[in-house]
């Protein structure tokens, strides 16, 4: 890992390949350890960049509240900083909502965006989320990082072969220092780029996992809100699509930087198709 001093505090981040620059974004309580495979993969291609959003990996702790506009600020700070403008921004999760947040705010930073299994806002607007919300608090409460990541691990890994899958994200979720995790849950709750997101005339790709938490509907339909988004389904993927699919997700993230360059070149694999 390499480190660089920004304004809000130290960010941890890894560089490799040579060509046009992607900005990988991780989500909550997870690192840029949990792109590997992209990274491999696209660092083929392109100069791959992934960074430990503060309160996360190698980068600074929270110290306080915060909004997820802040993690956006640092964002975009580390774009110009390094001076890869016109970089596409990958994002998972938090790290999606963090690519919206650029994408309405950035747009002149990035030339596209690709999200996965994310959204453009997350509204505190029902019982039921605000129920799930303050579960997972109880939870982490109750449990700590290291047994709530165990809970966490047999939901998005349910297969018997996800073993090793389960064990990392025990391991890499229980690290997590609880302070910093509970201030970046409080940055997701009640976000929202809607509308300004709506009116930047980006690429966005939109990659979904059938068993995601949020059915693929809802991705359709704020998908089809925006000036220039396409979704595409991944199958037999829960919420940790870098991880138990990566080959399909790998090629439709090639294909997309493809389709920005302009470039003929094809991706390494086929897609898998149920």
């Amino acid at each position: 890992m390499k480190y660089i001093k920004l304004r809000n505090g130290q960010v941890a981040y890894t560089h490799r390949g040579q060509g046009k620059p992607v900005l990988l974004v991780h989500g909550l309580g997870s690192s840029s350890r949990d792109w590997e495979m992209q990274i491999n993969d696209l660092s083929r291609v392109a100069s791959v960049w992934a960074l430990d959003l503060r309160g996360h990996g190698e980068s600074a702790r929270l110290t306080r509240p915060l909004r997820l506009g802040e993690l956006a600020d640092d964002v975009a700070e580390f774009i110009s900083v390094m001076d890869i403008q016109g970089c596409t921004v990958i994002g998972i999760s938090m790290g999606g909502m963090v690519g919206f947040d650029l994408l309405s705010r950035y747009p002149q930073l990035i030339n596209g965006l690709a999200v996965i299994n994310s959204a453009p806002s997350f509204p505190i607007d029902s019982w039921h989320v605000r129920a799930k919300l303050m579960m997972r608090l109880a939870m982490l409460r109750v449990l700590g990082m290291r047994n709530l990541s165990r809970l966490l691990a047999r939901n998005l890994f349910p297969k018997p072969q996800q073993a090793p899958l389960r064990s990392r994200l025990v391991q890499a979720f229980g690290d997590n220092d609880r302070r910093s995790y509970l201030h970046a849950i409080g940055a997701i709750a009640g976000w929202s780029s809607v509308p300004a997101v709506n009116q930047v005339d980006l690429p966005v790709l939109v990659v979904t996992g059938d068993r995601d938490y949020t059915p693929i509907a809802l991705k359709q339909q704020y998908t089809e809100q925006l000036l220039n988004g396409r979704l595409e389904v991944i199958y037999d993927s829960g919420h940790a699509t870098p991880l138990d699919q990566p080959e399909q997700l790998n090629f439709l993230l090639r294909r997309f930087l493809s389709e920005l360059s302009g470039s003929d070149s094809c991706p390494v694999a086929e897609p898998y198709v149920p």
